[in-house]
């Protein structure tokens, strides 16, 4: 199969299970947004968001490592897959094991400080910390299985766990409102984690190898020594993107801003999802590429890459412009005038998908010093157009959000063309 198919073959694949099996997800929201107020559907976005960017300093660090020290092993040493996916659990499990015990003993503290002391999101918070446990373990064996390329697998798997959630998140909503809602997710990551854990187990569970406790730990070191650059970027990016949305809820002291712009922001991780499953088949097919160090096939896999993710991108986010108005209303009335924050969400996708497939390239051909040092650039840009347009409150937040992937795209680019012109591929 030559690359261009093998890529469109994976990345179909991969797209129907993200987008399909991450539908429960999308009408979580839309139940939340129609069956709560818009200040208690602000309080699930913001709880979510706080645990997404938590967990996502986790699988934004291990996943991506994960991805590419599985698909090399798994391409020049199956014998070490096991101990290799063990140490994956034990690095992943201690991570989020902190952080939920950070979560639950610092509930009041979070919530009072930069949550207006609501009561409510004190108990949210504290369900947030099993959620994130289940978000962790549901990314670790999608990363593993994106690895092993195992992509027709996780379409199936993914179908069927939003087959199955999608009636029980209504009616754990239905019942129990805003907590009932954060259950609901919660319990449909768990199940993801299941069935994917279950069909991992039997693939590679007749590779016997014997390694010890002290075998694991070495295997944990080199995966965070790996991972520290990514580790630095992700950290100041999740934290930034969080910041910026407290800043909002603060300045309107009000959940109904930061209600709409997820409303609108929810729309911009589909174009993520279907940009990613793209992206997600690059890493692997890149990671091989650099072991084998095929330059040509390298640079091949990595320019159909882009081409498709601007191609995708942009046809996406036109269509969410000429309909942004009818989206916004399939959250409600009130949510309407959002439309053009959706507006300037879906141009800022185009960025983003650019600014990923960098950002792979980058991961796959060991530049990862470069992520962090670009990723902070463009934090101080997202910044300061907060400062500057912080009147346009919910629509300032979507220009921050432009700022930070347009200007990484750009910063990215620059690299590129200096380490191409350097001839400093390192392969």
């Amino acid at each position: 199969m030559n690359i261009v198919k093998k890529i469109l073959n994976y990345s179909f694949w991969l797209l129907v299970g993200n987008s399909i099996g991450r539908l429960a997800m999308f009408l979580a929201n839309i139940f939340a947004a129609r069956m709560m107020s818009q200040e208690v559907f602000g309080q699930f976005t913001m709880v979510r968001s706080t645990i997404s960017i938590l967990e996502g300093i986790i699988s934004g660090v291990i996943g991506l490592t994960t991805i590419k020290t599985i698909a090399v092993t798994a391409h020049n040493n199956k014998s070490q897959l096991t101990l290799l996916i063990s140490s994956l659990f034990f690095v992943n499990l201690l991570s989020a094991g902190v952080l939920m015990i950070l979560i639950v003993l610092f509930s009041s503290l979070i919530v009072d400080t930069f949550f207006m002391a609501s009561e409510t999101m004190v108990c949210a918070l504290k369900i947030g910390a099993f959620l994130l446990l289940a978000t962790t373990l549901s990314t670790m064996t999608q990363s593993i299985l994106i690895g092993l390329e195992e992509f027709k697998k996780l379409a199936f798997l993914g179908i069927i766990v939003s087959v199955i959630s999608i009636p029980f998140i209504w009616l754990f909503i239905y019942y129990f409102g805003l907590y009932g809602a954060l259950f609901g997710v919660a319990n449909y990551f768990l199940l993801d984690f299941s069935l994917k854990i279950y069909y991992l187990h039997k693939k590679i569970g007749k590779m016997h190898i014997r390694f010890s406790f002290q075998d694991i730990i070495r295997q944990s070191k080199e995966i965070v020594i790996f991972s520290f650059p990514l580790f630095l970027s992700v950290i100041m990016i999740s934290i930034s993107f969080w910041y910026a949305r407290v800043l909002l809820i603060n300045y309107t002291n009000s959940f109904g801003d930061i209600a709409v712009f997820d409303a609108a922001f929810q729309w911009l991780t589909i174009i993520m999802i279907l940009t990613g499953a793209t992206t997600s088949v690059a890493l692997p097919l890149l990671s091989k590429a650099f072991g084998e160090k095929d330059e040509e096939n390298f640079l091949k896999i990595f320019y159909v890459n882009l081409n498709i993710n601007i191609f995708i991108s942009i046809f996406i986010a036109t269509i969410f412009i000429v309909f942004s108005k009818n989206i916004m209303s399939l959250y409600g009335e009130q949510y309407i005038k959002g439309y053009d924050i959706l507006y300037i969400l879906a141009v800022t996708s185009v960025f983003f998908s650019i600014s990923s497939i960098f950002n792979k390239f980058m991961i796959s051909n060991k530049h990862t010093w470069s992520i962090p040092v670009i990723s902070f650039i463009s934090i101080l840009i997202l910044f300061i157009v907060l400062l500057v347009t912080k009147e346009e409150k919910g629509i300032s937040l979507a220009f921050g959000f432009l700022a930070y992937y347009g200007s990484s795209s750009f910063t990215y680019f620059l690299y590129f063309l200096h380490i191409q012109r350097k001839k400093v591929i390192t392969l």
